[in-house]
C-alpha cells in the first residue's frame, strides 16, 4: 500500500533469515494468546490522560494503547502516530504496565521496549524489561489484524524506546521515548500524538 514490493520482499526475508539464523527474540514462546488491542480502556478509579494512555493511582498501574501505523506519518512507521522519537510516554518508577499492542498497517510491525540507544538497532531484540515485546518480534505482528499484549514492572528508572523488531523498521523512524521516572508522580503522554481513534 505505502511501500513497494521490493520493500516488502527485503523486509519479508530479512525477518525469516532473523529467525532462521536463531535471532536471539526469533523462538521467544510462551507468551499469552493475543486479545484485542483496544484505545486504552478506563475502570472505576482510572484517569484518562489521552485516547492512548490511562492510570490507576491507587494500584499504581498505567494502561497503553499502542498502535503500529496508525497513521500516515513517517510513511506508517510510528507508533500512535509519533515517530523518530517525536513523542514520549513517562511512567512512575515502580509502576505495573500493560500495553495492548495493534498493528494497522499493510505489512507486519512488533513492538519491544529497549534501552534509548544511538543508532537506534536494525533488529532490536533484547528487551530493556522482561515481557517487554511482542510476538514475531522479527517477522512482525500481522498485516491489520495482528494485536498482543506486553506486561511488566517499569524498573529501573532511565529512558528506553518502544520500537519495531522488525527489521530496518526502527532505523527508518519507527521507535518513540519511553521514561521511566523517579520523580513522576502519574504517567504523562507528550510529543507527536495522533488525534481520533
Amino acid at each position: 500500500m505505502r511501500r513497494t514490493t521490493v520493500g516488502l520482499a527485503l523486509c519479508g526475508a530479512a525477518g525469516i533469515l532473523t529467525a532462521a539464523a536463531g535471532h536471539p527474540a526469533a523462538g521467544l514462546a510462551g507468551r499469552p494468546a493475543p486479545g484485542g488491542a483496544p484505545a486504552a480502556q478506563s475502570g472505576p478509579g482510572d484517569t484518562k490522560v489521552n485516547q492512548f494512555v490511562s492510570y490507576n493511582a491507587a494500584s499504581k498501574t498505567v494502561t497503553i494503547a499502542l498502535f503500529a501505523a496508525l497513521n500516515s506519518a513517517q510513511g506508517g512507521f510510528n507508533f500512535n502516530g509519533g515517530s523518530s522519537g517525536n513523542q514520549t510516554i513517562t511512567v512512575p518508577l515502580g509502576w505495573k504496565v500493560h500495553f495492548d499492542v495493534r498493528n494497522d498497517d499493510a505489512i507486519p510491525h512488533s513492538a519491544i521496549l529497549i534501552t534509548d540507544q544511538t543508532p537506534v538497532p536494525n533488529g532490536p531484540s533484547k528487551p530493556a524489561f522482561p515481557r517487554a515485546y511482542t510476538d514475531h518480534l522479527a517477522d512482525g505482528l500481522p498485516a491489520q489484524t495482528g494485536n498482543d499484549t506486553m506486561d511488566f514492572t517499569a524498573t529501573p528508572a532511565g529512558n528506553y524506546l518502544i520500537a519495531c523488531g522488525v527489521p530496518g523498521h526502527a532505523p527508518s523512524g519507527m521507535y518513540i521515548r519511553f521514561v521511566v521516572s523517579a520523580t513522576a508522580q502519574t504517567p504523562s503522554n507528550t510529543g507527536t500524538i495522533a488525534t481520533g481513534k
